[in-house]
């Protein structure tokens, strides 16, 4: 189990690296010794996984095998509920987003629609969050008891979390109001396919201007679409 996890953080650190990574580079981003990192890489390079070169290692092209199938999937969600991303970003004048969970920790941005409004952040596309902290996450716990069941045992959800996922079930989203970010508000909605929660859609801009009553309003508006 150990090298599995050591092999995956691998192939996420060269993924984010951009660029080749020597054998040291490697072993102090991880804090493995050498010759663990370069057992493991040997193994992965063996199965195509790896790309090894005089610049370094990098990501073998047997990953796109790996993940042309969700590559293909997630372009059937963005595309199912593209009409939905533009009505709440035209509505609320601010950048709405599309996530789907990835691994049972973080959801990942798949799609986002950007407006023109100053006031709104920048698309967060292709980036990783934590599930207990924002307004899509909670969502995703709210909605998927399986997963919430998950992170029960292993501690993750206190008291004072687990009333507002009782909350956000009951009222059918959920609402960020300046507790991830200071003067940035929330909403998150969950999205379905053949009866089954497939992704989470949410906005956000600046608290004066999508404050409580306007996002719940809002909330209303894009629960019936």
């Amino acid at each position: 189990m150990q090298s599995i996890e050591r092999g995956f953080a691998m192939l996420e650190l060269l993924s984010l690296a951009g660029k080749p990574l020597s054998l040291q580079e490697i072993s102090k981003a991880l804090s493995l010794s050498k010759s663990t990192v370069h057992g493991i890489l040997a193994t992965m390079s063996n199965l195509g996984y790896i790309n090894r070169s005089k610049q370094g290692y990098a990501l073998g092209l047997r990953l796109r095998e790996l993940s042309k199938p969700l590559e293909q999937h997630d372009e059937s969600i963005r595309q199912h509920f593209a009409p939905l991303l533009k009505h709440m970003a035209q509505l609320t004048d601010n950048t709405a987003y599309l996530a789907v969970q990835s691994g049972s920790q973080e959801y990942l941005y798949i799609d986002a629609i950007e407006r023109a409004n100053p006031l709104t952040i920048r698309s967060p596309r292709g980036k990783r969050e934590g599930l207990a902290t924002s307004a899509i996450g909670k969502v995703f716990l709210a909605f998927d008891e399986e997963l919430k069941r998950s992170l029960r045992l292993g501690g993750q959800i206190p008291p004072p979390l687990e009333q507002e996922l009782s909350q956000v079930k009951e009222q059918g989203y959920a609402l960020d109001l300046e507790q991830a970010e200071p003067n940035l508000n929330c909403l998150a909605i969950p999205l379905y396919l053949d009866g089954k929660l497939t992704a989470v859609a949410g906005v956000s801009g600046a608290a004066n201007e999508l404050n409580q009553a306007r996002l719940v309003h809002f909330a209303g508006v894009f629960l019936k679409s």
